[in-house]
């Protein structure tokens, strides 16, 4: 785990060995299989979770109609921030897409090793940086992109997500149903 947690950390910042041991040592081995979810909506999100391997897909569920937000490839991290501050039950679902390691941690556990150490929190600042960054940036493209230019970017930006995800989750995440995306893939390929 140590090997892919540095991997992870190192898109951040520069950790010594000494730091991602002490980071790794305060997360422990989730057994999950394929298709299982970390949570689901309703409940109330306390933990942090490492995706050492696998794919993990973040959606919302809607008058039974599932609304796909996001994908997690291994290794990263991941969680409902927005119930983990406010203690409020998430309305999101994340799901294994494959088999995955994924490991977890209270969510306490890393603001106390943070404040312990200015390098570790200087990597979750550096995290949700990034976060805010993409939400914004998905945001805007939903208001001044086309189905097409969104689906372009996706190709160019996140090219596994082409690769390794079911065309229906595609669809879902970039807000069009799927017999929409055939047709705009038909006409670019």
């Amino acid at each position: 785990m140590e090997a892919r947690l540095k991997i992870f950390t190192d898109r951040f910042t520069n950790l010594t060995s000494s730091e991602i041991h002490e980071l790794a040592s305060i997360f422990v081995p989730l057994n999950v299989k394929k298709k299982d979810h970390l949570f689901i909506e309703g409940e109330v999100v306390r933990k942090m979770y490492f995706v050492n391997e696998g794919i993990l897909r973040a959606y919302f569920l809607k008058d039974g109609v599932d609304y796909t937000t996001n994908f997690v490839f291994g290794p990263s991290m991941f969680s409902d921030m927005i119930s983990v501050r406010t203690q409020k039950p998430t309305m999101m679902n994340v799901q294994l897409l494959n088999e995955s390691e994924v490991f977890e941690t209270n969510f306490s556990n890393i603001e106390e090793l943070a404040l312990q150490n200015p390098r570790i929190l200087f990597l979750f600042f550096k995290l949700y940086e990034m976060l805010f960054f993409l939400g914004t940036e998905r945001q805007q493209s939903f208001i001044f992109d086309s189905p097409t230019e969104r689906y372009l970017k996706l190709f160019e930006l996140r090219p596994k997500v082409i690769a390794e995800i079911p065309q229906q989750y595609i669809a879902s995440y970039l807000g069009i149903k799927p017999e929409t995306l055939s047709r705009i893939k038909k006409k670019i390929f």
